[in-house]
């Protein structure tokens, strides 16, 4: 049963909590982060607004203290749902579910009716260590912070150091969607188009759900005339991942012939 101190913490500040979030929305995130700031010196049990935080530190891509601030929200309010949520996304994207489950088990046992739960905790017990391999993990993605750095000089434009960087992780640490795609995107920039197609074959083969990856292929296919193959690859995926058809029109479009 939620305590009077809950019901007075989710009442406290409520006005500027919402003030923040429209700030969150219109993507003002300087404005908002003032407000919630503001709130958790006067209150530092405001579970909405650490959660609000967390939203803040996502769109930044903060991923760790995002997820500092979803834990705080959850520890202030363990039924919290929509911090719970975020909290699970954000245990997904640093690979740190295991530390979260006792939270997650603590609030089904509070919230029986919540389906989301459910099925959260019973992927949990169900995938253990498989549970990054699952649809929702690959769709938000994996953070690496060597894979991070790789992607930034690559943004830079330093494609040999990028180059020499991502081959590096491949070697060290394994396979990597992200490295793939990485180095896939420097053979395009190289004009190297069918190995750049090669490259973005594998990284689809070990994630299917990145949007980006698949446009990706649709150019370098044209490029280097397996227009046919990546429609092919494109559809074999598009059966089982229902998000690829939000880029059906795109992906046609850039395997167009002019």
């Amino acid at each position: 049963m939620e305590s009077i101190l809950d019901r007075g913490s989710e009442l406290s500040f409520a006005h500027e909590n919402e003030q923040a979030e429209t700030f969150i929305t219109a993507e003002d995130l300087s404005a908002a982060a003032r407000i919630l700031v503001d709130i958790v010196e006067k209150d530092s049990k405001n579970f909405r607004a650490f959660n609000n935080m967390g939203i803040i530190a996502w769109m930044q891509k903060a991923w760790d203290d995002a997820y500092a601030m979803f834990s705080t929200s959850v520890s202030l309010k363990p039924d919290y749902l929509d911090a719970l949520m975020n909290l699970f996304d954000s245990a997904l994207k640093l690979h740190k579910v295991g530390e979260c489950v006792p939270l997650f088990e603590r609030a089904a046992a509070l919230l029986p009716q919540s389906k989301e739960l459910e099925e959260i905790v019973a992927s949990i017990h169900t995938h253990k260590e498989a549970i990054y391999q699952t649809q929702r993990a690959l769709t938000i993605g994996a953070y690496n912070k060597d894979i991070a750095e790789a992607a930034t000089i690559l943004a830079e434009g330093r494609l040999l150091s990028a180059m020499e960087k991502y081959l590096s992780i491949h070697d060290t640490q394994g396979p990597h969607a992200e490295v793939y795609s990485g180095l896939g995107i420097i053979s395009y920039y190289q004009g190297k188009f069918s190995d750049a197609y090669a490259l973005f074959v594998e990284s689809v083969k070990l994630n299917p759900c990145n949007l980006e990856t698949f446009l990706n292929l649709a150019d370098a296919a044209k490029e280097c005339g397996k227009i046919d193959d990546a429609r092919a690859v494109y559809q074999t995926y598009a059966q089982e991942i229902r998000e690829l058809s939000s880029i059906a029109s795109e992906f046609e479009r850039a395997t167009n012939m002019p």
